[in-house]
């Protein structure tokens, strides 16, 4: 449970003419910056290169997480309790959208391939300094944001009866306004990426 990690979007055009060897430690650069530096001053939100730079990522460090993945688990066990009480139209999209969030989350009966952590390149091809815990590649965010689609407006809805079936905090996620905020941030993530024609990536950290 103490895994922490970056999420980029990429241009997987230009990452895709980069030789394999090298894609590691251009995606590392982007998220972590060059292996001299230290910076710890990163705010929440969207990181996008400095002016004059190429803009072919941008990094985005969900709030009130600090980068941990706990919050992304304990929202999936929210998310596992509640399920139940939802509408099945709207329990089946979250179950899509959110599949990449909550990594390594329960396997519904709702879920199709791709939505899982999946490493489209061999492992051996990038640096040792991180691990890709999630890829998705364009085609894959174009369909969680069709999902995200379905999911945004109703999402409030899900108040209600979480307030009613989890009145105990769970862990990092201590209302429904820290699993909405969740998984309203994943759903600017995969915005920003399918608006872009780009994929997403995270990396352990």
């Amino acid at each position: 449970m103490g895994v922490c990690m970056e999420v980029l979007i990429v241009d997987w055009a230009v990452l895709k003419a980069v030789p394999a060897g090298e894609r590691g430690e251009r995606v590392e650069e982007a998220a972590f910056g060059p292996e001299d530096v230290d910076d710890h001053s990163l705010e929440p939100g969207w990181t996008w290169p400095r002016p004059g730079e190429a803009r072919w990522w941008a990094r985005y460090e969900f709030l009130d997480t600090m980068t941990s993945y706990k919050a992304h688990f304990w929202a999936g066990e929210c998310w596992d309790a509640l399920r139940a009480f939802v509408d099945p139209s709207l329990r089946d999209a979250l179950d899509q959208f959110s599949a990449p969030l909550f990594w390594g989350a329960h396997n519904y009966e709702s879920l199709a391939p791709p939505f899982s952590p999946v490493v489209e390149s061999n492992p051996g091809e990038w640096s040792s300094r991180t691990d890709v815990m999630l890829w998705l590649q364009p085609e894959e965010v174009a369909a969680l944001a069709r999902f995200w689609e379905q999911v945004e407006p109703h999402l409030r809805s899900l108040r209600a009866p979480f307030d009613r079936h989890l009145a105990r905090p769970i862990g990092w996620i201590q209302d429904f306004a820290s699993f909405a905020r969740l998984v309203t941030e994943w759903g600017d993530v995969v915005s920003q990426a399918a608006r872009r024609d780009w994929a997403v990536i995270g990396l352990r950290c």
